[in-house]
Formats: structure tokens, C-alpha cells, sequence
């Protein structure tokens, strides 16, 4: 199995557990860290809905918690037709741990339907630097 197959099934298993009875859209993420470790996480709604986390914020949760800070690749999975990227605040999460050509794979049910650069989905992304004068 490739890594993209793992990370695509790991997505996929941790959307299964997405707590979203509101909006009644389960996403699963799968962030492979340096450590060549996957870590997951699903979205979680609550009743002050739309306040919440994101499966995004789950994963990259996970993965700090686990001691890492480096993330290699990232995929996000849902339901729809459309094609699903992280919200901006997810985005921001991502290059907080990533560099600007970490892959960031979006993906159905089916199968990954584009891998993008972090760079093209968040061009003029807020960094470090950014706060030095």
C-alpha cells in the first residue's frame, strides 16, 4: 500500500467517527508527520453550532500532542461533489506546521481527486516572519 493509500484510509476510518449531527457533514483528515507517522481527526460539532473543530485541527491536535511539528502531507476527505479544502482557518493551522510545497491531497469517498501545494491553496500565508518589523 502506498502512503497515499494509507493516508486516504486513515482519513477515511477517522471520518467515520465525525460527530456532526448539525451540519450533517463528516470529514476525516490524515496528517503523515515527519516521523512518517499518521496522525487523524474528524470534525466534532456541538449544539452552538457552527462552533466546533475541524478535522483539520484534530489531526494536526494529535500530532502535537505525539511531540511532532512537521507536517509531510496532509488529506482531507468528505462527502460531496464538490471538491472539499480546508477552511481558512485550517489553511493557517497547516502552514503553521508545513512549508509552502507540502501536498495537501483532497479527496471523496472514492479517491484522492487533487493534490495541491500548500502554497497554491494559501498563497499569502500568515508566518513568523510576518510578525517581525
Amino acid at each position: 500500500m502506498s502512503q497515499l493509500e494509507k493516508l486516504f484510509s486513515a482519513a477515511t476510518e477517522a471520518k467515520k467517527n465525525a460527530y456532526a449531527p448539525y451540519s450533517k457533514f463528516a470529514v476525516g483528515c490524515a496528517v503523515l508527520a515527519d516521523n512518517d507517522k499518521i496522525y487523524t481527526g474528524c470534525n466534532v460539532e456541538n449544539i452552538s453550532y457552527p462552533c466546533g473543530t475541524c478535522a483539520e485541527a484534530g489531526a494536526i491536535a494529535a500530532m502535537n500532542l505525539d511531540g511532532r511539528r512537521k507536517i509531510k502531507e496532509i488529506l482531507i476527505t468528505a462527502d460531496g461533489q464538490d471538491l472539499i479544502a480546508p477552511c481558512g482557518a485550517c489553511l493557517q493551522r497547516i502552514a503553521e506546521f508545513a512549508d509552502s510545497a507540502t501536498l495537501v491531497h483532497l479527496a471523496d469517498t472514492q479517491a484522492v481527486r487533487k493534490s495541491i501545494k500548500l502554497s497554491e491553496l494559501l498563497p499569502f500565508a500568515f508566518k513568523e516572519r510576518s510578525l517581525q518589523s
